[in-house]
């Protein structure tokens, strides 16, 4: 029998299939990755030395849950859309040093873009990195959904700790697509290592490869996104008669709008509430809070949580 270049795709992505459920099975040093997911040789193929960088980190978003399962399938094969394979290596900084029993977990929206919040923790995932510091997973390219006034792109959310390294919060990106160059997260310069090309395999399924070299400073060192919550670019801006704010609080808090002038003055409180895990929007119609028009200038958008200010952007006024 004459097996088509069709056939030998669907053959390969089976292979796959078949390891990243056995993979879920198997305990921490008998997980072994075979020799065709990992390119030629058989081995992983970490950044030269002296182009290593950490990946860089991301916002948690409003959607983390903790407590995913253990399993390395993380939509399950009646989930609808197109089936995707991702696999690479846990790193030290020295991009060379494997990191064997890292906890990843990872979740995302469905191909509907769609978050399922619910105690079934779909399309969620934990799992270890292997005596080789490898991993593995099956899944769904995610659908990319409206965030404020416009797209974010697809993407998948990791956490990631291993005692000895700070923890990593990130999200992977995926080439090619139409909503990274104006997104805030996705567009970051240091956010390109993230983004990452997929090989097709026929079939609706392809393949990805994501390393992730986590950073050699032992302690603490505080995602520059924040956990807590995280203040969207506002829109318009400049504004005229009024503008929306965006905000997401990642864990219930009394979270806080506040417009200030240039002096940190506070000219009006737009939301001052318990808000619980979620997205959030407000608008500010340029008053204060006695109903005066505010002169035209420069002011600043300010979330506090719990009276913590979180992150401060500017608001131009004409």
């Amino acid at each position: 029998m004459i097996m088509t270049k069709k056939d030998r795709q669907h053959v390969r992505a089976m292979d796959r299939r078949t390891f990243i459920q056995a993979g879920s099975t198997l305990t921490l040093g008998t997980f072994l990755l075979p020799t065709h997911l990992l390119g030629s040789g058989g081995t992983a193929s970490p950044a030269p030395a002296g182009n290593c960088l950490p990946t860089t980190d991301d916002i948690l978003g409003p959607f983390y849950l903790a407590g995913s399962p253990m399993t390395t399938l993380v939509a399950g094969l009646n989930e609808p859309g197109d089936r995707l394979f991702i696999s690479g290596t846990v790193l030290s900084s020295d991009c060379l040093t494997p990191v064997p029993g890292a906890s990843i977990e990872v979740w995302q929206a469905n191909d509907a873009a769609v978050y399922d919040t619910s105690p079934a923790f779909n399309l969620r995932a934990t799992m270890y990195s292997t005596a080789n510091g490898q991993y593995a997973f099956e899944t769904i390219m995610p659908g990319p959904y409206l965030n404020g006034n416009q797209f974010r792109p697809s993407h998948i959310h990791f956490r990631v700790n291993k005692p000895g390294f700070p923890e990593l919060i990130t999200q992977l990106y995926f080439e090619g697509d139409p909503y990274i160059a104006q997104d805030p997260w996705a567009s970051q310069p240091d956010a390109t290592l993230r983004i990452i090309p997929l090989n097709p395999l026929g079939g609706g399924q392809q393949e990805g490869v994501f390393d992730i070299v986590l950073d050699g400073f032992v302690g603490i060192k505080p995602n520059r996104f924040g956990t807590d919550g995280d203040l969207l670019p506002v829109h318009p801006n400049p504004m005229q008669e009024r503008c929306s704010i965006h905000f997401n609080v990642f864990r219930s808090a009394r979270a806080g709008i506040h417009i200030l002038d240039l002096n940190g003055r506070e000219v009006v409180t737009l939301v001052e509430e318990v808000k619980g895990q979620g997205r959030y929007t407000t608008q500010w119609d340029g008053r204060s809070a006695s109903g005066t028009p505010m002169a035209g200038g420069t002011y600043l958008c300010q979330l506090t949580l719990d009276g913590k200010a979180v992150k401060t952007q500017r608001i131009m006024l004409r």
